[in-house]
This record gives structure tokens, C-alpha cells and sequence, in this order.
């Protein structure tokens, strides 16, 4: 079973840009700083405590309405979900309006009118044509004094909430979010999240005493955006806001989360249909309105802010575990995490943790480029000054200042805060909130591929996608030899006897691959004969964004001697520990010589691997070792680990087989999955051939 070999080192080979060369185009210098132009504001406040900001602008006839009320879903109790399915629910009827003439009168005039939930804020949004503002505020507020919450609307809302619940058990990255809070937050609410039974529990009465109780006033504000002066829209808001009946304002008595301390690992598993794995790394960080937040921001755009950040060049252009590597700084009103984040191969999970805590130590110990860092501030310095172009982005800004207790000038000054951060800042900033002592490693996947693997960073917790903790698997004792598990494995197979008459063997297969940047297909045709004789041939068309090419590698031992053919390279004889070890590779029927050939065979332990028990059985050779994972029930070889040189080093990969079928009575894999951090491969096998007169030029190829 050695036709895997090669086939993987030429994808290793392709994966290494041998073949399809990318362009290194040099990044343009950063230009000047932008100049910052946050608009003044004007803020009062009624004698009813409501908050009022006036951002005028006559760039358009329009006019935009920010409500925002200082609570969200952390005050939802014991029934998460409540703050959502109020927002939700609010313009889905009135005393005085259904929720089909609510839209319709919107529709009408082109009004854009919603409402949405938060974890420390909910809010109550609408725009339209500033000669329709009247009409737009009457809508506005008949959803905000009178909303009856329509038992017909949230039986909708439940079933469609309980229906994306089952889909959410079963996405990554849904869950990930789950296992994030549940860790990162621990004691405080915003580590809650829906569960089926508190949906279910939520009532018309729930929803009608959360809007009563901090749906007040004096827990406020609102923004308006527009056409207007305050001296002209004043009188516009008291006579709409004025009459809105102050009430208690809600105290916030939550308890303060705690700071990761250590290092720990946390794991969902969703089974062994997930080929890849979500990951993340999370530190604690700061609160939305500690000093530290812009510096913090610009470190975390270097080492994780998209295409051009350090994770994004490390996990998949340098080493090809992903499509992408992020990071963002989460900044709430009590608390706040950092997140680096990518979904990777399930292979390369422990891999790609290595790299991102890299990443985080590089940063810390090595201070970064001017010119690199100048680039990350031009491109936050102008996105900021881009979303001033967006009336709501604004009125959400000013509303900020006052949700988060903010200098008054914040975003007046925020360009310059920008630009003022220094290397030596950015190194402070991840000395400060990068430590790797005191992180959390989280992972959602296939436990029995990555569970293992993780146990190098810390003891593994292990939770259900409900995030309530599980216990650790049964231990299993080994109880077999392991000349005698050999011989359980030769019968398995069809016996010594009929091994022993099989002399050579034709393989012919199909292949399909992934390795991120290029997808293709192709086949396989291996020749090989007793004792250690080996001709193998793969032809594969390869797509790499749009662009096709066909690529062939061959290679030939003879038993003596091993020569191999790579794309665009010329034939190379292979020599010294290369040829010794392409002649041990070769071995035909290895399994019944191992003894005469000088192995050693041990039985390392007995585990579960993937929904199967196996014993990991070490082949310890002369010149390279092999580990088998050997079916303890039906005593096939259920998977093999195999190490092959790359031009980016050593990579391992992982060979499961499957589909045995009697050939010539042999029980013999019709089936190949191959995995390793940078691909996945298939391999269909078509057909098996046994003793055809093969002559041993076959073998043969001259350099």
C-alpha cells in the first residue's frame, strides 16, 4: 500500500508554488495622513432625560433617527433572547397599527424603519426624506410607546429561531461563537447565548416587561443625522420624545469577568463528517473606553487585520492551512476579549495554534517596521473617514461617546490617536495584552483526529454544542502482542499463504485533491513486484484560479537503484539516505519480512480514532519509521502516518483507507483519504491486477 508516496510528494510539491509561480509585486509607500473631518454636534437633554445629539448635514434632503437605549441582551435573565426577540418584534404591531399596515405606510413613502439588539445596547432606527419626517417619527414612535408584541408574530419567530438552532449545532463557526463567550466572559451575561428551552419559554408577557422596564428615557439617547439645525428640529423631538414617561433606570450589579489566567484548551467535537477545524486564540483585553483601545487596535491590525496582516501571510501563504487568519479586538462596556481566529484543515490544528502563538511571541519580542506599521494606520485612518460618509455610522459614533463614557473630542481626535502610535507602542500593546501564558486555545471539529493533538498545549475540556462540559473519554488497556497482532493482520487480509502468492501487483486509481489555492483530478498507475520493485506514474489537471495545466511525475526503483521525474525538473537518481530509504519504502509485502528485513514492530497503545478502535502499531526500520493504526475488531489496517519531505520541510500525513473488497483472496482498500496541513486527496482505486508477466525493464530508468 505505498501508492499514497509519491502522489503526496508531488502535491506537496505543487503546493509549494513549483509549478504556478505567484506574483511578488512590491506595495506601494503609504502616502500623507488623511486629514480628519468628524462633524460638530450639538447635545442637549429633555426633562425627561432622553439624550439628544444634532449632527447637521445638507449634503442630501434626507434625515436619519438613531434611538438608543443603554441595555441589551445582558439583561435578558433566564431566558436569553428576550432583548432580541423585543427589537425583533416591535414594529410587527401596534395598539393602533398590524403589522401589515406598519409596512405598508413605511413602503409607502420609502421609509426605512427597524430595531436591533445588542449585548450592551438595543436600538430603534429610521430615515427617509426629510418632507417626510413627520410620518416617519409618528411610525417610529407608535413602535416604541405601543408595540403589543403579537402572540401569532413571536410563535413565527420562535419556530424559525428553533429551526436555525439545529443548523447552528452543526456549523463551526456558530458554534465557536458559543464556546468564545462561554470561556472568554465565564460569570458575566454576556457569556449567555439561546438555548431551545429558553426560547420556547419566552412569552408575549416576557417581552411587553423588558420593554417596559428599559425601554425608558432616562437610559437613552438619540441621534439625528441631516438636513436640520437644532434650532429647527428641537421643537420637532419635544413634541415627539417630550411626553415618553421617565422610569427607574436599570442598575447594572453583574458581576466582573474574569481574566483568562493560564493556558487551557477547550474542544466541541461535531464528529468526524467536519474535515476541518474552527479555531481561535483569545486573550483578555480591555473595555470599549480604556486609553489602550486605538494603540490595541493597530496592533492587532498588523498581526491579524486581513490580507495584509501577519496571520493572513503566516497560515495560508506561507504554510496553506486556510483560506484565511484574522484577529479582531472585541471591546464591550464592562469587557473585552482579543480573538485570533481561521478555519484550517483538520490535520493542521495544532499546526496552526504553533503559528498563531508564533505570531503573538514575534510581536511581542521583535519591533515592527515603520513602514508596515504606517501602512496599517493609512488604511484604519482612512476606513474611519470613509464610514463619516454614512449617516447612521455617525449617528452611531456620537451616541458612542456617550454609551461608553468617551471624551467628548474622541472622534474628533481619533485620526490623530491613529497616527501618533509608534513601534514601540505597538510592541507595549502586545507585551501588555499578547502574553501566551494566559490565553485560551479553543477548537470545534473532529475530537478524534485533533483531540490528541491538543493535548500539547494543556489538558483538553471537552463540551457538548450546548457548552455544558463532558467527561473524558474511557481509557483503553492494551491487550495484545505484537507479533501476535501481525499475524491477526496477515489473516485479515486473506492469510500468509495467499500473501505469499501474490508476486506483483497493477494498480490503477483515480485522484482528486484540494490544496486551497488549486483543486484538480487525475490518475494513478503503480507497477510493482517482489521483492522491493516499483514503477508509478500521475498524471493530474490541475485548476488554479481559472488557470489549467497538466502535470505528470514518474518515478522508477529497480531494486538497486531509484530515479525519479518531477514537473518542470529534470530526472533525478536518487542517492545516499534518499535511495536507501526509496528501496525500504518499496518493500513488497513487507508485513510477512519485517523480521528477516531487521524491523522492529512494537504496540504502542489502543485508542479510538475517529467511530473505530485501533492499536497504533510502530514499525521501527532501518532508515525511516512507520505508524499503522490497525483495526482492533476486524484487524485491517484502518489508517497510516506518513512523513514526506516538502520544500517547506517535513510534513506529516494522515492515510485512511476503506471500501475493502475480496480481490483474488486478498481483502485489499478499495478507498484513499489522504490529509496533511496544506491538503486533502482522494483515491479511487479502479482495479487490481495480480502476477501479469511484468519484465523488470519496467523498473529500469537511465539519468
Amino acid at each position: 500500500m505505498k501508492q499514497i508516496r509519491i502522489l503526496t510528494a508531488l502535491l506537496l510539491f505543487l503546493a509549494g508554488g513549483q509549478v504556478f509561480a505567484q506574483n511578488d509585486w512590491p506595495k506601494p509607500e503609504p502616502g500623507p495622513a488623511p486629514n480628519a473631518s468628524f462633524p460638530e454636534f450639538f447635545e442637549t437633554e429633555l426633562d425627561n432625560g432622553l439624550k439628544v445629539f444634532v449632527v447637521s448635514n445638507d449634503a442630501q434632503p434626507v434625515i436619519t433617527f438613531r434611538l438608543l437605549i443603554k441595555s441589551g441582551s445582558e439583561y435578558d435573565g433566564d431566558k436569553s433572547g428576550v432583548a432580541e426577540f423585543t427589537t425583533d418584534l416591535l414594529t410587527d404591531g401596534t395598539t393602533s397599527r398590524t403589522s401589515l399596515d406598519f409596512a405598508k405606510e413605511a413602503d409607502y413613502l420609502g421609509l426605512n424603519i427597524g430595531a436591533s439588539a445588542a449585548d450592551d445596547q438595543m436600538s430603534v432606527s429610521g430615515s427617509g426624506l426629510k418632507k417626510h419626517m413627520d410620518k416617519l417619527l409618528t411610525l417610529m414612535t407608535d413602535a416604541l410607546y405601543n408595540p403589543v408584541f403579537p402572540n401569532d408574530e413571536l410563535d413565527k419567530l420562535k419556530k424559525q429561531t428553533l429551526s436555525g438552532m439545529q443548523s447552528i449545532k452543526k456549523n463551526p463557526d456558530a458554534v465557536m461563537g458559543r464556546l468564545q463567550i462561554t470561556v472568554g466572559y465565564n460569570v458575566h451575561p454576556y457569556s449567555n447565548f439561546q438555548t431551545e428551552d429558553e426560547v420556547s419559554g419566552i412569552t408575549t408577557a416576557d417581552l411587553a416587561a423588558f420593554h417596559k422596564t428599559y425601554f425608558i428615557p432616562n437610559n437613552s439617547s438619540l441621534a439625528i443625522v441631516g438636513d436640520v439645525t437644532p434650532e429647527e428640529i428641537m421643537p420637532v423631538i419635544e413634541k415627539y420624545f417630550g411626553s415618553w414617561e421617565k422610569g427607574t433606570k436599570p442598575t447594572n450589579n453583574f458581576p466582573t469577568p474574569k481574566a483568562l489566567s493560564g493556558r487551557s484548551v477547550h474542544l466541541v467535537d461535531l464528529g468526524k463528517t467536519q474535515t476541518q477545524t474552527a479555531i481561535a486564540v483569545n486573550t483578555t483585553c480591555v473595555n470599549r473606553s480604556n486609553p489602550d483601545y486605538v494603540p490595541l487596535s493597530m496592533m492587532n491590525s498588523i498581526i491579524g487585520g486581513g490580507f495584509s496582516g501577519r496571520l493572513f501571510a503566516n497560515l495560508r501563504e506561507k504554510h496553506g492551512f486556510t483560506y484565511g487568519a484574522y484577529s479582531s479586538v472585541e471591546a464591550r462596556k464592562k469587557a473585552g476579549l482579543w480573538n485570533a481566529s481561521a478555519t484550517v484543515r483538520r490535520i493542521a490544528t495544532d499546526s496552526a495554534f504553533t503559528q498563531v502563538i508564533l505570531e503573538m511571541e514575534r510581536l511581542q519580542n521583535e519591533q515592527v517596521e515603520s513602514s508596515e506599521l504606517d501602512m496599517h494606520k493609512q488604511y484604519a485612518s482612512g476606513r474611519f473617514l470613509l464610514g463619516l460618509e454614512s449617516p447612521s455610522t455617525v449617528a452611531r459614533m456620537v451616541q458612542n461617546i456617550d454609551l461608553y463614557e468617551l471624551p467628548k473630542d474622541y472622534y474628533k481626535n481619533y485620526v490623530k490617536h491613529i497616527m501618533s502610535v509608534t513601534p514601540a507602542d505597538i510592541t507595549t500593546m502586545a507585551k501588555k495584552y499578547l502574553g501566551t501564558d494566559n490565553l485560551a486555545l479553543l477548537a470545534v471539529g473532529d475530537a478524534s483526529v485533533i483531540k490528541e493533538r491538543l493535548t500539547q498545549f494543556g489538558e483538553v475540556n471537552l463540551y457538548d454544542t450546548d457548552m455544558n462540559p463532558l467527561s473524558e473519554s474511557v481509557s483503553y488497556e492494551l491487550d495484545i502482542d505484537a507479533e501476535t497482532l501481525i499475524e491477526k493482520y496477515i489473516a485479515a487480509q486473506g492469510g500468509r499463504e495467499a500473501m505469499e502468492d501474490i508476486e506483483s501487483r497493477i494498480t490503477e486509481a483515480d485522484v482528486t485533491f484540494d490544496f486551497g489555492m488549486a483543486k484538480g483530478e487525475g490518475m494513478m498507475k503503480e507497477i510493482a513486484k517482489a521483492p522491493n520493485k516499483k514503477y508509478q506514474n500521475v498524471t493530474l489537471s490541475i485548476d488554479m484560479g481559472g488557470q489549467s495545466q497538466i502535470v505528470e511525475t514518474e518515478s522508477w526503483v529497480d531494486g538497486q537503484h531509484a530515479v525519479q521525474r518531477q514537473p518542470m525538473q529534470p530526472l533525478k537518481a536518487l542517492a545516499g539516505d534518499e535511495l536507501a530509504k526509496a528501496l525500504e519504502d518499496e518493500q513488497f509485502n513487507m508485513v510477512l519480512r519485517y523480521k528477516e528485513l531487521g524491523y522492529t514492530v512494537s504496540v504502542a497503545e489502543k485508542k479510538q480514532v475517529d467511530d473505530r478502535v485501533v492499536y497504533v502499531v510502530n514499525f521501527k526500520r532501518k532508515h525511516s519509521n512507520e505508524e499503522w493504526m490497525v483495526d482492533a475488531e476486524t484487524f485491517l489496517l484502518h489508517s497510516k502516518v506518513e512523513t514526506a519531505e516538502s520544500p517547506q520541510g517535513a510534513i506529516t500525513t494522515v492515510i485512511r483507507y476503506s471500501d475493502y473488497r475480496d480481490v483474488d483472496g486478498l481483502k485489499l482498500p478499495f478507498s484513499y483519504a489522504a490529509e496533511n496541513p496544506r491538503m486533502q486527496m482522494q483515491v479511487s482505486i479502479t482495479s487490481y491486477k495480480h502476477n501479469e508477466d511484468i519484465p523488470d525493464e519496467t523498473f529500469v530508468k537511465d539519468v
